[in-house]
């Protein structure tokens, strides 16, 4: 018989924390919580950490009593954020979309919520001027004057002082007196559009929309669809329908747009129905975004608008997402995290067991094909209410135009004389052109040289309002040469055609016009963009010129003119991806056009006249594009028939990046099993912002068999850097060139 063991000491306890740090390669670290933390630190909290000789901000994925490892000697966490917690369902999520677009759960967590909530920055307070209606007393002539000419809601002091032409002491006095009331007040800056009510009921085709997703959400089941709408058929107020009864049944709504541009008419429309509504994009301060995230977060607002990184807001009880022109390349971050919000909305609607709704005149095939095959329910809206027309197409050949001009034309005489009639009309145009600056090119008649970019293999683009040559991807400018560098001839000239260059032929063709340029160098100020719209909408300007800023989302209803220039640039980009972007932008500014009573005309400027994208959009055929598209996509082995990984290797040396590149590639092969290895070679710009680059494309079967295949990559060891030469692995990539 054994004889019973000896009584061992038991291996103490302890409170020990795992705290994900933004550190690559590692999700985790351990820590213990101190005893006056021990009743305050839970799973989401943000929290202060000692790591190597620094501290760090961190956010805990796990609290428990257990034995610290052997011969591991661990510290203390310092201390914990106030008001810094993310919830159970959003860290969910995040460790979800780290693992599927791999990075450490830590970098995750700091993409996905901002630093200055994890710093905990405050917001500054403003004070408020409030009017008491009860005030019956004595005031001096002055006084009275200045309390008349006050608004009955509550002004903010320095407005209420430039109002009534005053200083802060006059409101000091006042508020003695009784007549007003001043109190300090977090206020989030931001200029409210002015918008157009919906006055008409829903459309049958409408309704029909409503109640599809209306029974998910009264089940409570997850279930994806596919609002596939035309141009101003109405995709916002089913979102907004939809909103009202998820906000009724005391839970949240996001809705996710692709950029900021967006934002301010469709915020502006949410406000006309909802009280408690947030707008969430990067053009607030750091303050604005913290405590923005505060009232997110202490469940203060029904319903929250922004671009992608929204996403993450800290929703108590999300109820329904909408992602709204779902096809937009903007929602997918090409940074770390490299998520793309629409797909991992999916995700996160499924985890929460709740429906998603996509809109989009033109889905991206993807969604097309998920549509198709079940995956999405797809639900439509073929026609404009209030039998609102579909703009009338005009295709100009810009071949035959050069010929009748006897010149390199870059605007037609048709656009030109269409843009005169709108003047006369008092109605107003939209012209797109998706390139910004001046002139893209400037070279030397005498020798042929290009000024370019010292940092990237781009050619520098001429601004001439500022006298610089600028790079579009690294920022870099300088003044415009005199002579050029190469030949000291005085023989520059500038090449192609910007936004900038076309504003000011516009102008020369018709003197009178009044012009409004909307792009990166016209909204680069603090909500630039909503100035420019709000100064649209009120009729400042009979036109608008910009790059895709201009191209969706936005409903101004005496729009009957859009202009499309070059339009068949897009399709000579190198992207198996060209064509429907192509179709996509085109489809999508054509239909800025006749959203008001009056009927839109969309004039189309080409050199490929017959291109498939250019005709399927401007005819209303999506179904041949789509067929057509899609057919390509199956026979090349594209998505949504294949799953894509990019590998990017890039370093300051052009050797260390060829060498790793080179031996990585035989990594990448020996975990193919199935997949098919393109590269590693040079990428498309093989030097970028002062890197050498190189790339490899994986194509796999499907978007699992694209995770089993990082799975048996990282299993042999992953892709490490190595010698100053980094390496990053873009899950789905948009950009494969």
């Amino acid at each position: 018989m054994t004889e019973p063991a000896a009584n061992v000491p038991a291996v103490a306890t302890l409170p020990l924390a795992e705290v994900a740090l933004d550190c690559p390669g590692r999700d985790s670290y351990s820590y213990r919580v101190p005893d006056h933390l021990v009743a305050e630190v839970a799973p989401g909290d943000c929290v202060t950490v000692p790591f190597g000789p620094r501290t760090l901000r961190g956010f805990v994925l796990t609290v428990a009593q257990r034995e610290p490892p052997a011969g591991v000697r661990l510290r203390d966490i310092v201390a914990r954020v106030p008001g810094v917690r993310v919830p159970a369902h959003l860290l969910r999520l995040i460790q979800w979309g780290a693992r599927y677009y791999r990075c450490s759960l830590g970098e995750f967590l700091a993409g996905a919520v901002p630093a200055p909530v994890r710093e905990g920055t405050s917001m500054e307070r403003l004070r408020f001027v409030e009017k008491d209606a009860a005030f019956a007393g004595k005031l001096t002539a002055r006084q009275a004057a200045v309390l008349a000419a006050l608004p009955a809601e509550p002004l903010a002091l320095a407005e209420a002082c430039r109002l009534t032409d005053t200083d802060r002491a006059m409101f000091e006095r006042l508020a003695t007196a009784g007549a007003v009331r001043l109190r300090d007040q977090h206020e989030i800056q931001e200029i409210r559009l002015e918008v157009r009510a919906e006055l008409h009921p829903l459309t049958d085709e409408q309704q029909v929309a409503v109640a599809a997703v209306a029974a998910a959400l009264d089940a409570g089941r997850h279930q994806p669809f596919l609002l596939y709408g035309v141009t101003g058929s109405g995709k916002t107020l089913v979102y907004l329908e939809l909103a009202e009864r998820v906000i009724a049944a005391g839970k949240q709504v996001l809705l996710l747009l692709p950029e900021i541009a967006l934002t301010p008419q469709l915020a502006a429309r949410v406000r006309m129905r909802f009280a408690r509504v947030a707008v969430w994009h990067s053009g607030f301060t750091d303050g604005e975004r913290a405590e923005l995230w505060r009232r997110i977060h202490a469940g203060e607002l029904d319903l929250v608008v922004g671009t992608r990184s929204a996403l993450f807001a800290p929703l108590p009880a999300p109820g329904l997402i909408i992602v709204d022109e779902e096809h937009e390349q903007s929602y997918k971050q090409e940074s770390v995290p490299r998520y793309h919000a629409r797909d991992l909305a999916v995700v996160y609607a499924g985890q929460l067991g709740i429906p998603i709704l996509m809109g989009s005149a033109t889905p991206a095939l993807e969604s097309v094909h998920n549509g198709r095959t079940g995956k999405y329910t797809v639900l439509q809206l073929r026609n404009r209410p209030l039998g609102g027309k579909l703009p009338a197409p005009l295709l100009i050949d810009m071949r035959a135009e050069c010929h009748a001009q006897k010149r390199a034309a870059t605007i037609s005489r048709e656009l030109i004389e269409r843009l005169r009639a709108v003047r006369e009309k008092g109605e107003q145009a939209i012209i797109l052109l998706n390139r910004r600056g001046w002139s893209p090119v400037v070279s030397c008649q005498a020798c042929g040289h290009t000024l370019m970019c010292r940092n990237c293999d781009i050619s520098m683009t001429y601004h001439k309002g500022a006298g610089q040559v600028r790079c579009h991807y690294c920022g870099d400018q300088a003044p415009l040469p005199k002579r050029c560098p190469a030949c000291s001839q005085d023989t520059l000239t500038t090449q192609g055609l910007g936004t900038e260059q076309l504003a000011a032929q516009l102008v020369v063709e018709i003197p009178e016009l009044k012009l409004l340029r909307v792009d990166a160098d016209t909204v680069n100020e603090r909500q630039g963009h909503a100035k420019l719209f709000q100064a649209f909408a009120r009729g400042e300007a009979e036109c608008l010129v910009g790059t895709q800023m201009v191209a969706k989302g936005l409903d101004f209803p005496r729009v009957t003119l859009v202009g499309i220039i070059a339009a068949d640039r897009g399709l000579a980009i190198p992207e198996f991806r060209a064509a429907e972007r192509t179709f996509q932008l085109v489809a999508q500014v054509a239909g800025r056009a006749g959203r008001g009573e009056r009927p839109g005309v969309v004039v189309v400027q080409a050199f490929d006249t017959e291109a498939l994208p250019l005709q399927c959009a401007l005819h209303h055929r999506p179904k041949t594009f789509f067929d057509a598209e899609l057919r390509l996509r199956e026979e090349y082995g594209y998505p949504p028939y294949a799953g894509l990984v990019r590998v990017l290797w890039s370093g300051e040396s052009a050797a260390a990046v060829q060498l790793l590149a080179t031996a990585h590639g035989e990594r990448l092969r020996a975990a193919s099993a199935g997949c098919t290895i393109l590269g590693p070679n040079p990428a498309s710009l093989a030097f970028l912002k002062g890197q050498h680059r190189w790339h490899a494309l994986i194509k796999a079967p499907s978007r699992g068999a694209a995770q089993g295949f990082l799975d048996r990559l990282m299993a042999a060891g992953g892709l490490a850097k190595k010698n100053g030469v980094h390496v990053a692995i873009d899950v789905d990539p948009f950009v494969t060139s």
